[in-house]
Parts: structure tokens; C-alpha cells; sequence
């Protein structure tokens, strides 16, 4: 069940004026109102979706940008694709990506028509890619303040990086996170999917949401900049601000096995691992019963470091006897954190997942595809069909541009 966008007794609606009234509703037209921003009233009995008639163009995205209105289209937003590079998206990416949204063929007039047309606008071309096109961000808000913008570029749209262009192997290596994964006397690694332009892509759905009711309250729009390199380089944890204050210079990557007691492990049916604080190593030790590790060298945490080598193949035998499951189902029993390695076919199957709704299904023609849902709980959230490129060109010409000057 969707939650309300407003509370049923209190609405904020705002005019051209960019004055609000709380308490009634009072919406101005879309038509004929120019910077007027429509606000949309709930009751208790409404049932729709928070980003209902919300109008979202995608500019011929890649995975950042599609990532980035993907979300937008699943809590409610109308969402027009308008079709970049035929390479811009896989097939693979485009059934998850595109499945709920519009996809138009436009250029030209008609494409600054729709922006015009839109609240929210998303892009991830190379800096100056929009005003190539007619559409530069600053001349679209003055022609519409209200207009959100969206652009998610590799390094942002300024610097001395503006210009260069990555893949998600660069934008991952360039924001830091690949000098972390990976064992450290050997090449740093890449992480399996697109997760560099995915963050961009969340980092760019929340500056859309968050810029948009910006322009409910006050009738002043955004042009959000995005950088994949700020994106990832924010994500860097102790190893980044923390190592800079304390002076003690970069840590480096530590792989699979921090200590013993922090590692992953191969066991009888894939991988599991243990990550246990120094308050739940003695139960960490009562549970593997082997009456070696009552020894000082192993109860001290000093004296332990100094016999990493010997604990770490005790885990080693301990783990390959059990499954992940059989792991798992200790966790609570003895109070100690393991976890397990899971695939893309495990998570399908899983039964939380499940439970909680967390896959949509998209029809396509090698039939029904499962597709990871919602990022959370609590509003509505709704997938709709997959549509073919170019297939919404003609409706959403007579629905967005009917009136907007060219």
C-alpha cells in the first residue's frame, strides 16, 4: 500500500507567484501557467503513486541516466525515453532499464519541445552535449524556472576532467573504489556489474526527487550536477577522510581476509565468512570447540595477531564441513556475525525477497524476465510493460507538445 504524498488534512500547493497556501488545496493549471507548478492533493482514500504525473524525459541515457529515471518510472513518474546510441544500453540492460517508461525517436524542436513539456529532465552526455542539441540547461530554466535538470557525467561539468570520457571500469578505478577490492599484493579489482554509473544513477534519482519539491514549495527548478568520480570518491569510508586525519597515510585493499576472524571462507556449498569484534570472538571460539583456542595466544587479541596463520586454518577446516545454511542458522543461536556469499540465482530464490515483494516481473519475447523492484518500502511502487523503441513517438507528440512553443 502507497503512503499519501501529503498528510489528508494539509497540502501545500504553489502558483507562479511562488506563494504556498497550507491547509485547502488550491492547484494551479498546468496550461496557460508557464512557471506554475501543479501540486497534486491526496485523500485518505488515494491510492496513487507518489511521482503521479510527474513528467520525466530521459535523454538517450546509458546506464547512469536510465538507472536514474528507472526509479522515477517505478514510484509513478511518466517517463519518456527519447532513444540515444543503438549501443547505449544491452539488450540485457534495456528489458531492466526501459521496462515502464515511454521511448520516443526525437530531435531537434521537438526534443526541447518535450523538455519544456517535462518537470524533470535526465541526461548523461558529455558536457556540452545539450546545448549541441539546442537545449543548454541554463536556457531551458529561463524559459522554464521550474524545470529540474539532471546531468550525470563520469567527472562533472566543470574541471579539468570535464572533457574526458569513461566506462565504468574508469569512473569505478577513478572514484577510488577499485583500490580497495581486490587482495593487496596482487591487481586491484573491478566489482561485478555497472556499479560505478548505477551510483551515479541513484545519486542522480535523489537529486531529482529532492530538486522537484524544491520546485513544488517554491517554483525554482535545479540543474543538478553529478559526477560518477564525486559519486564513488564519497563512498571511500576509513580508508579516504579517515586515513587523511590520522596521518597515517592510504590503507590498502585486504581482500578476502582482514584476520582471521574477519574473512570469507570457502565451505561445503560456496563461500560464507565471519566478521567478528573482539566482544564475540571468545563465542566465536566456544563454538568451534577446539580446546586449542582456550590457549593465552589465542584469548589474547595481541598474541593472537602473532597466530593468524594457525587460526585461520582452523576457520578454514571449520567452514568446508558446513553449508552456507547450516552456517547461517548459528548466527543467532551463538551470538556470532557470519554471513553468506550469495549468487543472482540465490537471490531469486530467496524467501525474504520474496516475502517482501522485492522482484518485478517483465514480460519480453524470450518471456518473463525477473527484475530486481523497489529500493525500499512504503510507496507505491508499480513496473510497467516493456515498450519497443519508438513506440510511444506519436502519443507523447500529441499528450507533451500540444501548445509549447518550438
Amino acid at each position: 500500500m502507497g503512503l499519501p504524498r501529503w498528510s489528508p488534512s494539509k497540502c501545500i500547493s504553489t502558483g507562479t507567484n511562488g506563494e504556498g497556501t497550507a491547509g485547502g488545496c488550491r492547484r494551479t493549471a498546468r496550461d496557460g501557467a508557464r512557471n506554475g507548478v501543479e501540486s497534486r492533493c491526496m485523500t485518505e482514500n488515494t491510492l496513487e503513486s507518489v511521482l503521479s504525473g510527474v513528467r520525466v524525459l530521459e535523454i538517450g541515457g546509458g546506464v547512469a541516466a536510465a538507472f536514474a529515471a528507472h526509479f522515477l518510472a517505478g514510484y509513478g513518474a511518466d517517463v519518456v525515453r527519447s532513444e540515444g546510441p543503438e549501443d547505449a544500453l544491452t539488450h540485457d540492460e534495456a528489458i531492466y532499464l526501459c521496462a515502464g517508461k515511454r521511448r520516443i525517436v526525437a530531435t531537434g524542436s521537438e526534443l526541447r519541445q518535450l523538455a519544456l513539456a517535462a518537470d524533470i529532465v535526465v541526461e548523461d552526455g558529455k558536457p556540452g552535449t545539450l546545448a549541441a542539441m539546442g537545449l543548454a540547461p541554463n536556457g531551458l530554466r529561463a524559459a522554464k524556472p521550474a524545470l529540474v535538470i539532471v546531468s550525470i557525467t563520469p567527472f562533472g561539468q566543470d574541471g579539468p576532467y570535464a572533457g574526458f570520457e569513461a566506462t565504468n571500469i574508469v569512473s569505478f578505478a577513478m572514484g577510488g573504489l577499485m583500490s580497495l577490492t581486490g587482495s593487496p599484493h596482487r591487481a586491484p579489482l573491478l566489482t561485478g556489474g555497472n556499479q560505478a554509473q548505477c551510483l551515479g544513477g541513484m545519486n542522480g534519482f535523489g537529486a531529482a526527487v529532492t530538486a522537484y519539491y524544491g520546485a513544488l514549495v517554491q517554483s525554482e527548478g535545479d540543474w543538478a550536477d553529478i559526477s560518477l568520480q564525486e559519486c564513488a570518491a564519497g563512498m571511500l569510508e576509513l580508508y579516504g577522510p579517515g586515513s587523511a586525519s590520522t596521518g597515517a597515510g592510504a590503507q590498502m585493499r585486504m581482500g578476502n581476509s582482514v584476520r582471521a576472524v574477519w574473512a570469507i571462507y570457502p565451505c561445503a556449498d560456496g563461500y560464507a565468512g565471519v566478521c567478528a569484534l573482539e566482544r564475540q570472538v571468545h563465542a566465536l571460539f566456544d563454538l568451534l570447540g577446539d580446546p586449542m583456542l582456550n590457549e593465552e595466544r589465542f584469548r589474547d587479541p595481541f598474541q593472537r595477531a602473532e597466530n593468524d596463520d594457525e587460526l585461520q586454518a582452523i576457520l578454514y577446516a571449520w567452514f568446508a564441513q558446513r553449508t552456507r545454511a547450516e552456517i547461517l542458522a548459528l548466527s543467532p543461536i551463538h551470538k556470532v556475525p557470519f554471513g553468506a556469499v550469495l549468487t543472482p540465482t540465490d537471490l531469486l530464490a530467496s524467501k525474504n525477497l520474496q516475502t517482501r515483494g522485492f522482484f518485478d516481473s517483465v514480460t519480453t519475447r524470450e518471456g518473463v524476465a525477473q527484475m530486481p523492484g523497489r529500493p525500499f518500502e512504503g510507496f507505491l511502487w508499480t513496473m510497467g510493460a516493456l515498450h519497443a523503441p519508438g513506440a510511444d513517438t506519436e502519443a507523447v507528440r500529441r499528450e507533451w507538445i500540444a501548445g509549447v512553443p518550438a
